[in-house]
């Protein structure tokens, strides 16, 4: 199997798997919002911002640099060396935010039953951070869909729990006490499968750290930057504004957050193809790599934002229930970011792909000080719209700062064929959607769906050749 053919194989599998966990997390958000109410979901999504915002701050960017460390290595050895030195720093640093988080949110101004929530929550960030940063193994191996099958069997094993606490009846703190459970629970399962690759185990080689800091801290003060921006808003939103206003920001912010895992998980496959690329000054392959993924995005982002506008309000009442029918226009808005973001997250990857970290570090401030300013500005005046245009500001920006930094080095000569019929089709989708809008929504989805694919098809935007190799399998 060639190996263009193994990465396919290996993001379809993914692409299979990721949407069951994007079903299963449809129905883990409805039964939440329908188990917690409005209020109830607001302390919920406050909570769950809190807590990733700490442990994105203890990734110090370290995903990141295993990805490139074991991309990077010659062989086993090299490979073990990285992984186990760079766990237990993640180790250490999830330790230091997970007996800090009790105290911390203590400085803030929020509802005792957030305060409370924190302490239950804080287990499944917790075990969540340290798989997050071992996901770099499974990259490097082409093994993704073993890693995306712990986070569905997560995902299952809470469908199933919500469903009974659901049919019984239960509180937020038992909710988040479960979560962590069952995050111990698959914490097991990954480091299980994790042993056919590397044997985990702790390492202190002090030297070796101190490179990887080096090396890493760039990525680490980007990291912290893009979530003062990223999950800014619904920590400011919560502290101006009352909890079913957060809830009717947090219910579409989370459809955001399950849609933009897969441009990472996309990426992570290409990393380790464009570093190598790069370090053999095989320039041209590392523009048609990017080329490739750039049209992948195209592909995507347009019938994913024609889609939910299309659909945006009944989307939101079928997710969280009829009182978050109120989300849908706030979840047009964000869908836009999240295409953004999709791209946002090719460019970054380049820019790690080149080394350019630290370049990246004055663009990711000055986001983050747009991100703040119009965050504290415009929240306690128009609330939850002032944090949706914001998003989308902020995430344009630095999808177009990223763009810029990796232009000036490596000149990507972007070919937008791909993107003018990607274009094309999803308008003529919108048009059929808008005059087959009395349809039921997922009658109405298989319909628009299948005009994008047919217009992709005639205008050639999906290579034929490319399918037939696909499902011809004499030809693998």
């Amino acid at each position: 199997m060639s190996l263009a053919h193994k990465i396919f194989t290996n993001t379809l599998w993914q692409v299979i798997i990721r949407a069951l966990n994007i079903l299963i997390g449809v129905f883990n958000l409805a039964l939440i919002t329908r188990i917690l109410g409005q209020t109830g979901f607001g302390y919920y999504t406050t909570i769950f911002a809190f807590l990733q915002m700490l442990m994105v701050v203890a990734d110090l960017g370290l995903y990141l640099a295993l990805l490139r460390e074991v991309s990077l290595a010659g062989d086993r050895a090299g490979e073990t060396k990285a992984t186990n030195n760079i766990f237990t720093i993640r180790l250490l640093a999830s330790l230091v935010i997970l007996f800090l988080s009790p105290l911390l949110i203590n400085l803030f101004p929020y509802d005792n039953a957030v305060k409370t929530g924190v302490i239950f929550f804080s287990l499944a960030f917790f075990f969540q951070s340290l798989m997050a940063t071992l996901t770099a193994v499974f990259s490097k191996k082409l093994a993704m869909p073993r890693a995306v099958l712990v986070d569905l069997f997560t995902k299952v094993l809470f469908f199933i729990s919500l469903a009974y606490l659901f049919s019984r009846g239960s509180s937020l703190n038992f909710i988040l006490a479960i979560h962590s459970i069952i995050y111990a629970v698959s914490f097991m399962l990954f480091y299980i499968i994790l042993r056919k690759y590397i044997y985990l185990s702790l390492a202190w080689d002090f030297n070796y750290w101190r490179e990887i800091i080096r090396q890493s801290w760039p990525l680490a003060v980007t990291v912290v930057l893009n979530l003062v921006y990223f999950k800014a808003d619904t920590l400011i939103l919560s502290a101006f504004r009352d909890p079913n206003e957060v809830a009717l920001y947090g219910a579409p912010y989370r459809v955001l957050e399950v849609l933009v895992s897969f441009p990472h998980m996309f990426m992570s496959l290409l990393l380790p193809l464009l570093t190598a690329a790069w370090v053999a000054k095989n320039i041209v392959h590392f523009r048609q790599i990017f080329q490739k993924g750039f049209d992948f995005f195209c592909v995507l982002a347009v019938p994913m934002v024609v889609g939910l506008w299309l659909t945006g309000e009944r989307v939101m009442i079928l997710l969280a229930g009829p009182s978050f029918a109120a989300s849908g226009p706030i979840l047009n808005i964000l869908i836009l970011a999240t295409a953004a973001i999709f791209f946002g997250t090719l460019f970054t990857y380049l820019v790690v792909a080149l080394g350019e970290q630290k370049q990246m570090i004055k663009y990711f401030l000055t986001v983050a000080l747009v991100g703040l300013i119009g965050y504290f500005i415009l929240i306690p005046r128009y609330s939850y719209w002032g944090a949706a245009y914001v998003t989308l500001l902020v995430e344009v920006m630095m999808c177009y700062f990223a763009y810029i930094l990796v232009n000036q080095k490596v000149r990507l000569n972007i070919n937008f064929a791909i993107l003018k019929k990607s274009l094309l089709a999803g308008f003529i989708m919108a048009l059929i959607g808008w005059f087959c809008r009395g349809l039921n929504m997922a009658l109405l989805i298989l319909v628009s769906g299948a005009v994008y694919l047919l217009m992709l098809y005639t205008s050639r935007a999906i290579d034929r050749s490319i399918l037939n190799n696909i499902f011809n399998k004499t030809k693998v």
